[in-house]
């Protein structure tokens, strides 16, 4: 890294970086149709059409198999996908789809019971970018998610047309799916956060989601556009939800995450 972009990225971890300063994640163009619905499982969650996910490629690959694990390797609880999952296209590694905010890699890694790697199985992420508004809805986020709605009728139905922070890989041979994205900002009464669902030969065996640790989500949130006035106090973590581990390396923020699924 070279000594200026060195103290630049220091600065915005810092929160140094001046509130006016633009942080733009590269895009990609062309984002096709919704991979379609093939299975409603318990709760109303969804099993997507996932012949056409793309292997992530471990030659792109930013984390390293040593960046996961920690002290123990447990069992993260299966939990509710959100009122605002889709079954977003295949786009491949970059989700950020042009969004404006501080360039964010995660990387999610599958392990078995035995904290082994578990290749060739199906992640799905998707976040809100940076002003808290999730692709494919209008919703406010300074108001309510429909989450009540959501639990007891299904998902709400998309009625935009982008698809932004949302992305489907398959996991390499060490078990990791990574995308690139941009670090998600808050809405209404909910920690910064990050939803997954996993497939493993196509069983739905886990969805839920991760917060961001808050001494980052305080550095982050002082940069643009993070910082506009917003009606809402940002909420925080509370422990309820694994924590991704954040990372500075190669002139980025990496996230990472082991995801234990059950046998």
């Amino acid at each position: 890294m070279n000594p200026s972009r060195r103290k630049y990225l220091t600065l915005a971890g810092l929160g140094l970086v001046g509130a006016n300063t633009p942080l733009i994640a590269k895009s990609i163009d062309g984002v096709g149709p919704n991979r379609g619905i093939a299975e409603k499982a318990s709760r109303g969650k969804q099993t997507c059409v996932n012949d056409a996910v793309m292997e992530s490629r471990i030659e792109d690959r930013l984390s390293l198999p040593n960046d996961f694990g920690g002290e123990s390797c447990s069992l993260i609880k299966d939990s509710f996908e959100g009122p605002y999952f889709t079954c977003a296209p295949p786009t491949g590694k970059n989700i950020a789809m042009a969004q404006t905010g501080q360039p964010l890699t995660v990387a999610m890694r599958l392990i078995d019971s035995n904290c082994n790697p578990i290749p060739n199985g199906i992640v799905d992420i998707w976040s809100c970018n940076a002003e808290g508004y999730y692709s494919g809805y209008s919703n406010n986020p300074n108001k309510r998610p429909p989450i009540v709605r959501a639990m007891l009728f299904g998902h709400v139905k998309p009625d935009r047309q982008e698809r932004f922070c949302r992305g489907a890989l398959r996991t390499d041979v060490d078990g990791i799916a990574e995308f690139d994205t941009v670090y998600p900002g808050f809405y209404y009464e909910v920690p910064i956060h990050i939803h997954f669902k996993v497939h493993v030969d196509g069983k739905n065996l886990l969805t839920g989601q991760a917060n961001f640790n808050e001494t980052w989500n305080d550095h982050i949130m002082k940069l643009a556009p993070y910082n506009k006035p917003r009606p809402i106090e940002r909420t925080t973590a509370q422990g309820r939800f694994p924590s991704l581990r954040v990372i500075e390396r190669d002139e980025r923020l990496l996230a990472v995450l082991d995801l234990k699924v059950p046998d």
